[in-house]
């Protein structure tokens, strides 16, 4: 089976956002392999945006999200 089915509706991450984004405005987040390794991280008011995956403030969000919700 091909796990690559490619979905047109689903957002992704052309561009990156070279700022660092404030940890507690971020409330969920999506990997992305394509067309570049990136997060999209989305806000509270339902913004998406994209940053480079390998930054090392982009790995302490994920850490910060993923423990929001294991502790609900």
């Amino acid at each position: 089976g091909s796990a690559s089915s490619a979905s047109s509706r689903k957002y992704s991450c052309a561009t990156l956002s070279p700022r660092q984004l404030n940890i507690r405005n971020l409330v969920n987040y999506e990997k992305q392999q394509v067309p570049t390794d990136a997060i999209m991280f989305i806000t509270a008011k339902g913004i998406r945006i994209c940053v480079g995956a390998n930054q090392q403030w982009v790995q302490t969000a994920i850490r910060r999200i993923d423990e929001r919700r294991a502790a609900k």
